[in-house]
């Protein structure tokens, strides 16, 4: 099986993104028999490329997180690059990986219905989506408290490999928590949240954009008095 690999991830090599593609690659290549390319969509000059992969692969998959609850720009830009595409009998099977920083699964399931209907647009089968939250923060966290989850990536990945398939009961335990329960709440109310806005303030701080942490550009204008 020849596998194309798209990350979204506006990040690049090093995201996140990358961190789980490396799990599910490592498990996939436990049959050799396999082989893959992998593409960043956010460096231009590899989408042409990337395109003619596609067009050419047994197998597709894309892979990236949210933004704000939605893809970021490099996959919508480069899914426009493939509406030539559109129809082809020979288009490659499609299988998504979708991550967040939000704990809760349900925050991808509108993008997973979204990578459903752009199979079918293609005309490409549709294999599923990967579904994993809280994601954000993975490549500095230390191996004991990634370990689970990387280990399920490589388990779906060995999978795909041996069946061409995704284990659908597999899918649904990595998602998990689809929503967070009441104790959740309480706890990321609690403590995650502080957390979570000193980890963004601090984000902001290194871009120099703290000071625009509040800014509204997309409001209404107040009118001249």
């Amino acid at each position: 099986m020849r596998l194309a690999v798209l990350n979204g991830s506006p990040r690049g090599p090093g995201s996140n993104t990358d961190a789980l593609l490396e799990a599910f690659l490592g498990g996939l290549h436990e049959n050799s028999r396999h082989t893959h390319e992998l593409f960043h969509l956010v460096a231009h000059a590899q989408r042409p490329r990337a395109v003619q992969a596609f067009a050419d692969a047994d197998a597709a998959l894309l892979a990236f997180p949210l933004y704000v609850d939605s893809m970021p720009a490099p996959v919508a830009e480069f899914v426009e690059l493939l509406r030539p595409l559109c129809g082809r009998p020979s288009n490659p099977r499609l299988l998504f990986l979708v991550q967040s920083g939000f704990p809760e699964a349900c925050h991808s399931r509108p993008v997973e219905r979204w990578a459903e209907k752009l199979s079918r647009r293609l005309g490409s089968p549709y294999v599923g989506t990967i579904v994993k939250g809280g994601v954000e923060g993975i490549r500095s966290q230390p191996g004991w408290m990634t370990k689970p989850m990387l280990d399920a990536m490589r388990a779906l990945g060995r999978r795909f490999g041996d069946t061409g398939e995704l284990d659908g009961a597999a899918l649904t335990r990595l998602a998990k928590p689809e929503r967070l329960g009441l104790w959740g709440r309480f706890l990321f109310r609690s403590f995650a949240s502080k957390l979570a806005h000193a980890f963004w303030n601090w984000q902001l701080k290194k871009n120099g954009a703290l000071a625009e942490r509040d800014a509204r550009p997309y409001a209404p204008s107040q009118p001249a008095a």
